[in-house]
């Protein structure tokens, strides 16, 4: 008997190559009967122009919304090929934080994310999402690897 759960949140950057294989597995561990829920983050990021900076507020605004425009295409394209089911949403804001939120809402059972196990010195220079998903998270988290991905061949 294989583990089933009845919601399952798949945190996925599309942009990341474990994106599939990530939705992949959590299609896989959402029962017959499931919710799957694909998700994906898109950050505020300000340009190094001054906020003062005529058009700068708007360049950013213009330039988040066109970047979430992408990544919702991409999520519906991922999910049309490995998830009919699945229900698609772009958040804003803090990864880690927004799909815990989104899971801890939805009465999620299981958190599936992509790993890329970084070294120390990249973890403390650029940070984990996983690693930030396990403390947040209101469920278990399954993380994906790339260990597994290479794995898999």
């Amino acid at each position: 008997m294989a583990l089933e759960f009845n919601k399952v949140v798949a945190v996925i950057d599309v942009d990341d190559d474990l994106a599939g294989l990530v939705l992949d597995i959590a299609s896989k561990m959402t029962s017959a009967s499931g919710e799957l829920h694909a998700i994906d983050s898109n950050p505020y990021i300000t340009t190094f122009e001054s906020p003062y900076a005529a058009g700068a507020i708007e360049a950013d605004a213009q330039a988040h919304a066109m970047d979430e425009e992408r990544r919702l295409e991409a999520m519906n394209e991922l999910a049309d090929t490995r998830a009919i089911k699945a229900t698609v949403a772009i958040l804003d804001g803090n990864p880690s934080q927004d799909a815990a939120s989104y899971a801890k809402k939805l009465g999620a059972d299981l958190i599936v994310i992509g790993s890329h196990q970084k070294k120390w010195w990249q973890r403390l220079l650029e940070g984990s999402e996983s690693a930030d998903m396990i403390r947040e998270a209101p469920c278990a988290v399954f993380v994906v690897t790339t260990a597994y991905k290479k794995k898999l061949g």
